[in-house]
């Protein structure tokens, strides 16, 4: 069963970290629009991630850090924007953070694409400083080949990938009703609209708008944690090589 860092006292965290978890887990997301789902779905993504494979990586799990960075879908209503210096700089000091209570090695679980650079800058400022290791893993991109596996295209903002996954966890929170075409828009890097005249994004034409198949986002949620999860093990365990003649 999982260890949650807020749900345990500071002399149960004393006693288990490092000696017996010095791996933790961080989500990150954001809240914005997502189409015809939750608009919390780049939270709730990593953070049942994060539940999910903690204990194979003997990990514990942080409270997930529910906003970020939005830009494009800002002018939607419900979404909740945080500027790119005051995340970086927030996400960072707690990246420090977690190294100095003892953690040895940090997973920062990003549910949100518009945190990548953010956080990659954060987790390289926190390794230089503390010396301790960090991965950002963008999950979407480890599972685009269950995704081409399960629906035979790739993904898309708020498309079968991610709205497959939230329709895997809770059904109520996808409100196929509400669903029309009009709602996808063809990213294009050529352009920067503010807003994006459509919630749904999809990156290839043809490709990636949402599904409503239960069987099939059941099938995509789990194969999504077993890519992560095994490429997290496959850098845990190399980090441990180099460790060992280091």
């Amino acid at each position: 069963m999982p260890t949650y860092l807020e749900r345990i006292t500071w002399q149960e965290f004393h006693r288990q970290v490092p000696n017996k978890l010095s791996r933790a887990i961080l989500p990150i997301g954001t809240v914005e629009a997502h189409g015809v789902c939750a608009l919390g779905t780049d939270n709730l993504i990593p953070t049942d991630l994060a539940e999910s494979i903690a204990d194979a990586l003997e990990a514990m799990i942080c409270p997930t850090i529910p906003y970020g960075m939005v830009k494009g879908l800002a002018g939607y209503p419900g979404s909740i924007p945080v500027s790119g210096n005051a995340f970086t700089a927030y996400v960072t000091e707690i990246m420090i953070a977690l190294a100095r209570q003892g953690f040895e090695r940090i997973i920062v679980l990003n549910g949100h694409g518009g945190n990548t650079g953010a956080l990659k800058d954060a987790a390289y400022e926190a390794h230089q400083t503390t010396g301790k290791k960090y991965v950002v893993v963008d999950w979407w991109y480890l599972a685009s080949p269950v995704c081409e596996k399960v629906y035979g295209q790739a993904g898309g903002h708020a498309g079968c990938d991610e709205n497959g996954y939230i329709l895997a966890l809770d059904p109520e929170m996808v409100k196929e009703e509400d669903y029309d075409e009009d709602l996808v828009f063809r990213f294009n890097p050529a352009i920067a609209p503010y807003p994006y005249p459509g919630p749904v994004l999809i990156y290839k034409d043809g490709e990636g708008a949402p599904v409503f198949d239960r069987d099939k986002a059941l099938k995509y949620r789990e194969g999504a944690i077993e890519e992560v999860r095994d490429y997290l093990k496959m850098i845990m365990a190399r980090w441990d090589k180099i460790e060992a003649v280091t």
